[in-house]
């Protein structure tokens, strides 16, 4: 079933973008909301003093971590197209990827499997093997944040009482996904859904294309590419919590992180707003951290990751517009 071709009526393509908008809109609404609450539960002037008295040089590495994390999941994304034979230039690659931060501020970020329409419009022969490359990167994403409170739980004892439980469940359920006889079994009777129905070609070619993505080795590089991009955002976590609170270990930190994370992605809403920003600091403060010490780490963090990946993708997309324009 191929992807249908949309275009305005002044015949720019438009099939991915369309709700970008309103999502934008959602999420500077949810970004407003939360902001109104940590400065109605803070002392909002306390909070903006911290914020402008931060260390510019400590925020530009902590831009640069972020910038190592999409690195690596570019890296990451450039592996699997490989894999799957997917044929894209270099620099049309990169601005799907890229691009692929805007679309990702939708619920779920279901919006990323918008990057197949693109990829086959910029020359990709087929769309559903890039579906199943997004797929395959949000498990992986899921499966690197479990690692990282795996391996901060095995220091902090005290945490896991309320986490390791969290990480068994979470680690059983995507390693049910990513099993092949599980998924073997789950595509026949998605097929004979609703949702499915007239749909089973579809599905069938992105389960091969899933198999094999998640061959052992093919899996391990992609688990070990997103270990490393989101363990360096939890870094750049640590470094902004210890210019206000030098007392909490590093590794705290990036468990904080990589918790708040997963509470975001559990939330479902667009870039995990309200439920990563009240995680973090709730978690900060268990940690030691004042609480308007803790809001102004937790506005700094976000802005430094969602945000930026926010405006990265904005920057990205007149790019992607212009290489649809001349194809």
């Amino acid at each position: 079933m191929p992807l249908p071709r949309q275009r305005s009526s002044s015949g720019e393509p438009t099939q991915p973008f369309r709700g970008i908008g309103r999502g934008l809109l959602v999420l500077l609404l949810l970004g407003t909301v939360t902001f109104a609450v940590l400065g109605l539960v803070g002392d909002f002037e306390q909070i903006s003093a911290l914020i402008r008295g931060f260390d510019g040089g400590v925020l530009a590495l902590v831009l640069l971590l972020s910038a190592v994390n999409y690195g690596l999941r570019y890296l990451r994304w450039q592996y699997y197209l490989r894999r799957l034979d997917v044929h894209l230039r270099p620099g049309r690659s990169l601005a799907i990827f890229l691009t692929g931060f805007l679309l990702a501020v939708t619920p779920g970020k279901a919006g990323e499997l918008a990057k197949a329409w693109m990829a086959r419009e910029f020359g990709a022969k087929r769309a559903r093997p890039v579906v199943a490359v997004v797929v395959t990167e949000r498990l992986l994403d899921v499966l690197a944040v479990l690692l990282l409170l795996a391996s901060s739980v095995l220091v902090f004892t005290g945490q896991r009482s309320f986490v390791a439980p969290v990480v068994l469940v979470a680690t059983a359920v995507v390693v049910a996904v990513i099993y092949r006889p599980v998924v073997d079994r789950l595509i026949p009777m998605l097929a004979k859904t609703r949702l499915g129905a007239g749909r089973a070609a579809v599905l069938i070619d992105i389960h091969q294309a899933f198999n094999r993505l998640v061959e052992p080795r093919t899996l391990l590089v992609g688990l070990a590419l997103s270990t490393a991009a989101w363990a360096a955002e939890g870094i750049g976590c640590a470094l902004v919590v210890r210019h206000y609170e030098p007392a909490v270990p590093m590794l705290a930190s990036v468990f904080d992180y990589a918790a708040s994370s997963m509470a975001g992605a559990i939330s479902m809403l667009p870039g995990g707003l309200l439920a990563a920003e009240g995680s973090l600091v709730l978690l900060l403060e268990r940690q030691g951290v004042a609480l308007d010490a803790a809001m102004a780490s937790t506005v700094i963090v976000r802005a430094a990751t969602l945000w930026f990946a926010v405006v990265v993708g904005l920057l990205a997309l007149p790019w992607v517009l212009a290489l649809l324009r001349r194809r």
